[in-house]
């Protein structure tokens, strides 16, 4: 075998890609620690602790329970709608893979910038599961655009409830600032949401929009020292891009398949915004009701939508003070008060359990994924390096 022709060993890009995972996570964890020090030094750390301290007593513990089991139902159901969409399509990545790759989303947003790095992990793992890149980019793409179909609608709908949110930010005790300026955070996650999904539906369906994607692409290679290095990849991320959309057409073909998708991402999705509704049923001073569950479903749907385009991991920090907020707004409706070193327990109870929790476990998945990987490549490895019969043959001494 020439050196050329050596298999590559699959050790060196495990690694690369170890290390890369690495840097991540350090990166996440100093934003973590830098956001909840900022949040305990404007709020008041006893109440905080009274509060969590009166969830984990009497009738609170079933209630933390529910709340810890409709995260785990959310994340073992996460990754259907890509499975619904993936088999249609006949993936040679398997279910095991599919449900691997569908719930290690999770953790690639939440650690990386404006959440930015759940579908390029999708695109290798599928890429490892040997399916062709541009199928399965248009996989991912309608995947994506399922997801975000899903969020404006729960936006939208929660819309409804948008004054009881706007009263809230009056009703929360304990802050000196004026937290009315605020609206426009909701304003413009709303906007920009339903800014996002219009732009991948172009992106997914529009030859003009193709073709104004590649003049972009010939225009910024048109130096010639970028043109002689770069400018051979043109005609082929021109065939990318078009049997990506072929992809995205078929799918939408088969309506229904993508219908069912959609529907089966609505209701997985209920499961992680009701989650707040159960921690704050834990809390025995709050006058919380069954009725005020759409309240508060909604509103954290509502708070959901508003930070999904902050540019931090996974909203770390949008995420933990605009969740206080609009749970403090949920006390509006009964006409009492809720201090803000309340909400900020409940509300870092709530992204603990629905998004740190649920962060971790897509780790341990994508990990198992990794490995799983890892085992492929060595075998594959060293049945390539191993000789063939003539070979073997050959290297046999000779009488």
């Amino acid at each position: 075998m020439n050196e050329e022709e050596k298999p590559l060993d699959p050790n060196f890009d495990q690694k690369k890609r170890t290390k890369k995972n690495v840097a991540y996570v350090i990166i996440f964890l100093c934003l973590v620690a830098l956001v909840l020090t900022l949040i305990f030094s404007f709020g008041d750390i006893s109440k905080m602790g009274a509060t969590l301290s009166e969830m984990f007593q009497g009738s609170g513990v079933g209630y933390l329970i529910a709340a810890i089991a409709c995260a785990v139902i959310f994340f073992l159901l996460y990754p259907i709608p890509l499975m619904i969409i993936g088999r249609k399509f006949h993936l040679k990545s398997g279910k095991r893979d599919l449900w691997l790759i569908g719930n290690s989303e999770h953790f690639y947003n939440g650690v990386t910038p404006s959440s930015v790095g759940g579908q390029p992990f999708q695109a290798y793992g599928l890429h490892q599961g040997g399916d062709n890149g541009a199928e399965a980019s248009g996989v991912i793409l309608m995947n994506y655009i399922n997801i975000v179909i899903c969020s404006n609608i729960f936006g939208l709908v929660s819309l409804i409830f948008y004054p009881y949110y706007i009263q809230g930010l009056s009703h929360i005790q304990g802050l000196d600032m004026d937290l009315s300026s605020l609206q426009w955070i909701a304003v413009a996650g709303i906007i920009l949401n339903a800014v996002n999904l219009v732009f991948f539906c172009l992106l997914s369906f529009s030859k003009t929009m193709r073709r104004f994607i590649m003049a972009i692409v010939s225009l910024l290679l048109k130096p010639k020292w970028l043109n002689k290095r770069f400018g051979k990849f043109i005609p082929k991320l021109d065939e990318y891009l078009e049997k990506t959309q072929a992809t995205a057409k078929a799918i939408i073909a088969h309506w229904k398949t993508f219908l069912l998708s959609v529907v089966s991402r609505l209701l997985i999705l209920s499961f992680c915004y009701a989650v707040p509704f159960f921690l704050m049923l834990a809390m025995p001073s709050l006058e919380i009701h069954p009725t005020d569950f759409w309240l508060c479903f909604f509103g954290n749907a509502f708070a959901t939508v508003c930070v999904a385009w902050f540019p931090t991991p996974g909203a770390v920090g949008a995420g933990e003070i605009v969740g206080a907020i609009v749970l403090g707004s949920i006390t509006v409706k009964s006409g009492a008060s809720l201090d803000y070193s309340v909400a900020q327990a409940v509300s870092l109870l709530n992204r603990g359990i629905s998004f740190y929790f649920v962060l971790i476990l897509s780790f341990v998945a994508s990990l198992i994924f990794e490995i799983r990987v890892s085992k492929k490549e060595t075998n594959l490895y060293h049945q390539e390096k191993a000789p063939s019969d003539e070979e073997a043959q050959e290297e046999l001494p000779k009488d």
